[in-house]
């Protein structure tokens, strides 16, 4: 229903109005001023769709408080009515965008005549409202689908150069809902509809937005979130349990640090499903990342770059550094009295689990058996001697496939990435892994569906960036670093690449 405020000083010529607005059956909310500054005090304090205003009145006059009107609240219809017959009032009511101008004594078909028309205006105003706003929204949210699929923002922004992007700096949370089934494919328009409502009344008066990721993932983009006594960790319980008892959906989630800017977003979502690994040991945890019993935090960042770095060594089949890497993790908790037995026991499973990722010829139940075995044991040496025995199979397994075009190619991988501020060749790297060019570049090929120079300007490209986005260096200085000589055919390539010179890539960075 639409709502509408009637202005004028004298009491009978207000309910002349409401008397026809009656007659001709206007659905209308009705509300009454005897004064200009009386009808700013009421819109002042709700919204009103139609101001019906006498001219002549004291305090304020119907052409002073059109002309605030008009400022305040833009797309509100105006109506005038006055005894005045006069060009100078019909003329300032035309410069106030007033829809009409009525003469008193008002005729009643008139009235019902431009009150219609007025309605239809109204109608017609917010439907157009409306479609942009979905427009609008839907635009938005696929902005936001292709960033969490990684799509830089710089290549969207080039894309879309009419959408405002500060909306997504709203965001400063993220939590991922996951399913091994494909559970969105499954249900029925009214089911999903009723997922959404019990996602919302999970997080209470918390604002977010909603992206359908794929058939196995939502996720929920939190905005500042009003509502300090809950924690996202508590939200995500409460929607857990609704979508498990009222939807009948298993489900798993995860919940990511503080979002501090759009560029994290994309990175953000990968984290959320690296979370979800850890699901791997627990059959019965459905919120992640686990709460680490480990009083220091930055201790739990160090192992997980020890991890990083094994998982490296185990690509490259360096079983020297591998060997080193997992003495050292094993010493610094063998003597221990402080660390949680429950973290020890989950580091050292996902160390199993990453060496087993290199004997696929072992089935999950015998990966299953040992993992079981670090949850059982009761003593620090138990858990060594058999992380060990795994060691020893995985390096003589390595040992054996050392010469394994894989492996090779992994090596010299790692070797573009270690050298890219030089000149780099095929020639030359083939030399440096005692191979043919031809050789090199046909397996090279195989193992990544891309040729070797393509790999290492994709290199040069992504580091070029990291630079761009992380340092103060100058152009001619990141050209150098990602091994272009030549500044100006770095600008070439790098335009080429992302559609944008370096300088303005960085430029957009910082919106």
């Amino acid at each position: 229903m639409y709502r509408i405020l009637i202005v004028d000083d004298e009491k009978e010529e207000r309910n002349v109005i409401r008397f026809l607005l009656n007659k001709f059956r206007f659905e209308l909310e009705i509300v009454e001023a005897s004064n200009g500054k009386g009808a700013l005090e009421e819109l002042a304090k709700n919204p009103t769709d139609i101001l019906l205003t006498d001219v002549k009145m004291p305090f304020v006059d119907g052409m002073e408080l059109a002309t605030i009107v008009r400022e305040q609240h833009p797309e509100m219809e105006i109506i005038f009515f006055s005894g005045y017959d006069d060009f100078n009032f019909v003329k300032k009511a035309l410069t106030l965008r007033a829809d009409n101008y009525i003469l008193k004594p008002v005729k009643p078909e008139e009235f019902k005549q431009t009150m219609t028309t007025v309605i239809d205006n109204i109608k017609k105003h917010k439907e157009e409202q409306e479609k942009r706003e979905i427009n609008q929204l839907f635009i938005k949210k696929h902005i936001l689908y292709r960033l969490l699929n990684q799509t830089p923002i710089d290549v969207l922004l080039n894309e879309y150069p009419y959408v405002n992007f500060d909306f997504l700096n709203d965001y400063n949370r993220m939590i991922l809902i996951h399913s091994d089934t494909t559970f969105l494919d499954n249900l029925f328009e009214e089911e999903i509809v009723y997922l959404y409502e019990q996602i919302k009344e999970a997080t209470l008066d918390s604002k977010y937005d909603v992206i359908n990721l794929n058939p196995f993932q939502i996720i929920i983009l939190f905005k500042e979130n009003p509502k300090k006594l809950i924690t996202y960790r508590q939200i995500a319980v409460q929607i857990q349990k609704k979508i498990q008892s009222a939807n009948g959906i298993d489900c798993v989630l995860s919940i990511s640090e503080r979002i501090s800017s759009p560029n994290q977003i994309a990175q953000t979502y990968s984290d959320l499903e690296d979370y979800l690994k850890d699901r791997f040991f627990y059959s019965d945890v459905f919120i992640y990342p686990i709460d680490t019993p480990l009083t220091n935090r930055e201790e739990y960042k160090k192992d997980e770059y020890i991890l990083q770095e094994i998982e490296k060594e185990l690509q490259q089949a360096d079983t020297e550094r591998l060997q080193q890497k997992i003495a050292a993790i094993i010493q610094k908790y063998e003597k221990s009295t402080e660390t949680s037995q429950v973290y020890l026991r989950f580091l050292f499973a996902r160390l199993l689990q990453l060496f087993f990722q290199i004997m696929p010829e072992y089935s999950k139940d015998n990966m299953n058996r040992y993992i079981e075995l670090i949850y059982s044991y009761t003593h620090f040496s138990d858990i060594k001697r058999t992380l060990l025995d795994v060691q020893n199979k995985v390096i003589k397994k390595l040992d054996k496939e050392k010469n394994s075009p894989k492996h090779i190619i992994e090596v010299v991988k790692q070797y573009i990435i270690d050298n890219i501020e030089n000149d780099l060749s095929l020639d030359m790297l083939a030399e440096k892994v005692y191979l043919t060019p031809g050789y090199l570049s046909d397996k090279f090929k195989q193992e990544t569906g891309l040729g070797i120079n393509k790999y290492i300007k994709q290199v040069r490209m992504d580091k070029a960036v990291e630079l761009l986005s992380n340092t103060n260096m100058k152009v001619n200085e990141i050209s150098k670093a990602v091994g272009y000589k030549n500044a100006s055919y770095f600008i070439k390539i790098f335009r080429e690449h992302f559609g944008v010179s370096p300088k303005k890539h960085r430029e957009m960075k910082k919106l």
